[in-house]
């Protein structure tokens, strides 16, 4: 009986993984049309894959075709397939994530989410989806955070405990203890940090051959999770256990450097190994981490008996950093016509392009959801601020790829709520001919994204991503935008 429980456990787990290729080659098939195919193309294929779902013999083919649906942004045609699926297979997966989409994720307070929670799993058990745990994961990561939020520290640890992929875990700890963290709860957060750092630390030292694209995420989050729990040691003044967690993890991955120096010098100040931090706060300092300075002057006062010759110590460190972003912003550099638009602003007026003729224009593609899009906006604000007097410059902060059909009231609030006083258009205009928003135009595959214009429309500079650090972006966007104001054609 054993054997053939094995047996049919590996036939279903070999069935959905031929499945998945499927579906993956299918999408793949199409990919040229979603990207880069006219209206007429992708009317056509629309219609197309909503014509074939008569002859549908399984979910996962409905799936295929939804998530093309969803690629072409056809949400009428979307919407009938589901409504299709939705009959065939009532207890089934595109009926779950309707209902994760349409209840769970609209409802408002911890409570109503959790109500929700419980109806997801009685009607649709996670042990009827083996494979598909971690769409539960992110659910349950999402109700820890509300409850954390809440300062309901004992039911956002409950609901923690109930994820099941192991190397998805951190992506729920690390912001659940962080907000613990945040709200003074140290007892609670201590044991969830140290959790996902463990679990970080248990995936980056497996041997390469045994990191799958699996131990690659979950290795990511480490740098975060030991830099938060090793803070907690260092606020307790545990100075060698914070250095033990810290070399060791750097063993493993050196790469993390970066990540952990601010725990790090702290660390070694605190265990009297002064030069080590010197050494790490030069490192910091002359990568625009300007906020150390107060404890880099004193180290220097320290370890050379004076402050004599700080003065033109500290200037030489921030004209290193200017060579360096000098350097780096060449691999940036381009020279091609910036596409034109004419774009709604929050108050509903009309901005183009072709209007800001003459200035230097410096474009940030971003959305509400994108993390690394709001970590950056605090330095952003700090260029823009610095050419507020500057009227041959303009900031212009394009809203794209939103998720949520309320996005302009979203977007209003968090423009609102964080006091950035940017020039925000949104992005939702799409071309007659080809469907496209204005990041495709730009050929923009990933934000934040960057785009730097002289002042005759062409863009010079173009970079995807972005640094946290406010001094750097500052410095990182005067030389873009002062690289460009000197630009000629050619």
């Amino acid at each position: 009986m054993k054997t053939t429980v094995l047996t049919v456990a590996l036939a279903l787990a070999l069935s959905a993984g031929m499945a998945q290729q499927n579906s993956r080659d299918k999408f793949q098939r199409y990919l040229p049309i979603i990207e880069k195919g006219s209206l007429a193309q992708k009317d056509s294929l629309a219609s197309a894959l909503v014509a074939e779902v008569k002859s549908f013999k399984n979910e996962q083919d409905f799936r295929t075709n939804i998530n093309i649906l969803r690629a072409l942004e056809k949400e009428e045609q979307q919407a009938a397939v589901e409504a299709i699926a939705a009959k065939k297979y009532p207890k089934g997966a595109i009926t779950r994530d309707a209902f994760i989409t349409n209840v769970y994720y609209k409802a408002g307070s911890a409570q109503e989410k959790e109500k929700a929670y419980l109806q997801l799993t009685k009607k649709w058990p996670a042990k009827n989806f083996p494979e598909e745990l971690l769409t539960y994961d992110y659910v349950l990561g999402s109700l820890s955070q509300s409850f954390a939020n809440d300062g309901n520290a004992d039911k956002a640890v409950h609901y923690l405990g109930e994820m099941k992929e192991r190397f998805w875990r951190g992506n729920g700890y690390i912001p659940v203890g962080k907000i613990l963290l945040a709200a003074g709860d140290t007892a609670t957060a201590a044991p969830i940090l140290k959790t996902a750092m463990e679990d970080s630390y248990y995936y980056i030292s497996l041997p390469e051959d045994q990191k799958d694209n699996k131990a690659k995420f979950a290795s990511m989050g480490y740098a975060s999770s030991l830099s938060a729990y090793v803070g907690i040691l260092v606020a307790q003044k545990k100075y060698s256990e914070a250095l033990g967690y810290i070399e060791k993890g750097l063993q493993v991955a050196p790469e993390q450097a970066d990540g952990l120096a601010m725990v790090y010098y702290k660390s070694l100040l605190g265990t009297g190994r002064k030069l080590e931090a010197y050494n790490i706060l030069t490192r910091l300092y002359a990568k625009g981490q300007f906020a150390v300075e107060e404890d880099l002057k004193k180290l220097y006062t320290e370890l050379n008996g004076s402050a004599q010759g700080y003065d033109n110590f500290n200037a030489s460190l921030k004209e290193e950093l200017k060579q360096y972003i000098r350097t780096h912003i060449q691999e940036m550099a381009t020279f091609k016509a910036a596409p034109d638009f004419e774009l709604l602003n929050l108050k509903g007026e009309k901005v183009s392009l072709a209007s800001l003729k003459g200035k230097v224009v410096v474009l940030d593609f971003w959305a509400t959801w994108c993390q690394p899009c709001v970590r950056s906006f605090p330095g952003m604000k700090a260029a823009q601020e610095s050419y507020a007097n500057d009227k041959e410059v303009q900031f212009l902060f394009i809203n794209t790829w939103e998720r949520d059909k309320k996005y302009k009231e979203n977007v209003v609030a968090f423009m609102t709520k964080n006091n950035y006083p940017f020039e925000v258009l949104y992005d939702d205009q799409k071309d007659p001919q080809t469907g496209e928003v204005m990041a495709a135009k730009y050929g923009v595959k990933g934000i934040p994204a960057k785009f730097i214009i002289d002042k005759e429309g062409n863009i010079r500079y173009s970079l995807t991503g972005s640094s946290p650090n406010v001094d750097y972006i500052k410095l990182e966007m005067r030389e873009l935008i002062e690289a460009a104001k000197k630009a000629h054609k050619g």
